[in-house]
């Protein structure tokens, strides 16, 4: 039963997010390009996502803003950091390029192209046909479905936001594969060296 719930409970705050976002202002393309620091921030995250598989990722090639009063995103999260603060008024986002994503496995996507794929091969379209339609689909059916749906599915990162020193940085990551197939996370990077490191992971979820 609580497995149900949560994932009841992630539906609708995928619901509640997504009509958040229609209402919010439409965000801005910078015409800066990223810095080093975000580059390397972007590829930390890329890189501890894929670490162990070498299947391709689809990676959208615009950053979504870092919303810190949407339901996925936990405050305690970024409590003492000094996140160095934005101008709210009209978000602004960043297109990626292949300093972000430097090899094969990460494939750089139009985002709304994407969502089409994800949608023509979305799981819940097979399961739909077996209980509304009575059509018997078997375990290899479902299998190769969600395999199918993971292939296509889209990875999208936020805009990052560094503490005032530039010593840690707060970036969200989702990955959506379906209506109810999907995950993500909001990360804090810590500086190490010159590289960046995952040091904290909150406000997950999973659909």
């Amino acid at each position: 039963m609580r497995k149900i719930w949560a994932v009841v409970t992630a539906g609708l705050a995928v619901s509640l997010a997504a009509t958040a976002q229609d209402e919010a202002p439409k965000p801005k393309v910078s015409k800066e390009p990223l810095t080093a620091e975000q580059v390397a921030v972007y590829r930390a995250v890329l890189q501890g996502y894929t670490n162990g598989t070498d299947s391709p990722l689809n990676v959208a090639n615009k950053t979504e803003p870092l919303d810190q009063s949407g339901p996925f995103f936990d405050k305690s999260c970024v409590k003492g950091l000094g996140l160095e603060s934005t101008d709210n008024s009209v978000p602004v986002v960043h297109q990626l390029d292949l300093s972000v994503a430097p090899n094969k496995k990460f494939v750089l996507v139009d985002p709304d192209r994407q969502e089409e794929k994800i949608k023509e091969n979305d799981p819940q379209k097979l399961m739909k046909r077996a209980i509304d339609g009575g059509e018997h689909v078997n375990e290899r059916q479902i299998g190769d479905s969600v395999k199918q749906a993971f292939a296509t599915g889209l990875f999208t990162l936020t805009e990052i936001r560094f503490d005032k020193q530039h010593r840690y940085a707060a970036v969200a990551y989702s990955f959506v594969c379906g209506g109810l197939c999907g995950h993500g996370n909001t990360l804090i990077l810590k500086k190490v060296g010159q590289g960046w490191k995952v040091s904290k992971r909150c406000g997950g979820w999973i659909s």
